[in-house]
């Protein structure tokens, strides 16, 4: 008897399950998300509150070099506008993480779909928080688009093995609510998000420099500015190399917890 070998699918029927497949993911967080219209709408309506506290907090801070960028002296409205972050984790608790855990799915292909919606979602925001900040009085008549879509795009890959990481510790802890607080305050207070940097004592800066968020929102600020990609090298090698060493790292974690989850039949638990 002769066994014959399964013949693997072409590369475009590859793609096209792998677009399947993300497809059915993001349709899935999208339908998540929807099922809770208040928390859902309330996003939106934060993004009104928090512009409107920025610009009334502006109007008693003065102007400084402190919050602009390449040179020039900019407003404290200005500063806060950009300083935006949006985490979301969704899947475990839901009770589909294990479903498709359980298909022939490859744990890159669930992390980069299951991130998908996360991100749609985030653009979304992002592009409405601008529009009101223009009503209030936001300026970005010298934005050099290029660089903010560079930095877009390294933010995103800089960024996303933490949201990596953090998603190995749900599945390991299971309730990491105390700890995400924790975290992401101090790394809104260490990365610059509320104030400048050189404001705080020289410890701290040290711990801020090692954050991305530092160096995206710097990136992001000397854009609004007119700034190019070479006058920020050093901020663009850094959230290079930062991908570089953690994106290998992250996923390595996570398939480790996946493994232990799938041993231990903890996948669903929470």
């Amino acid at each position: 008897m002769v066994c014959e070998r399964p013949v693997a699918p072409s590369p475009l029927a590859a793609l096209a399950g792998a677009l399947s497949k993300t497809g059915a993911i993001f349709v899935r967080d999208a339908r998540c998300a929807l099922s809770y219209p208040a928390y859902f709408h309330s996003q939106w309506i934060a993004i009104f509150v928090e512009v409107t506290i920025a610009y009334y907090l502006s109007l008693i801070v003065a102007p400084s070099a402190s919050f602009g960028a390449n040179g020039q002296t900019g407003s404290y409205f200005t500063y806060l506008v950009v300083s935006f972050a949006e985490s979301i984790r969704e899947g475990q608790t839901t009770g589909t993480l294990e479903a498709v855990l359980a298909t022939p799915t490859s744990l890159s292909l669930i992390i980069l779909a299951t991130g998908l919606w996360s991100f749609t979602l985030t653009l979304g925001r992002v592009v409405v928080y601008f529009l009101l900040a223009l009503l209030f009085g936001l300026n970005l008549h010298h934005m050099n688009w290029l660089t903010a879509a560079v930095f877009l795009v390294l933010t995103i890959a800089a960024v996303s093995p933490i949201g990596v990481l953090a998603a190995a510790a749900t599945m390991v802890f299971k309730k990491t609510g105390p700890l995400a607080f924790s975290v992401n305050s101090a790394t809104s207070l260490f990365g610059g998000v509320y104030l400048p940097l050189t404001r705080l004592p020289l410890p701290l800066q040290a711990i801020g420099w090692m954050l991305p968020i530092t160096h995206a929102l710097n990136g992001f600020r000397a854009a609004v500015y007119g700034a190019t990609l070479w006058d920020l090298r050093m901020e663009v090698v850094w959230l290079l190399g930062l991908t570089a060493v953690l994106m290998p790292v992250s996923l390595y974690l996570f398939a480790r917890t996946v493994h232990r989850g799938r041993h231990d039949g903890s996948l669903a638990g929470y």
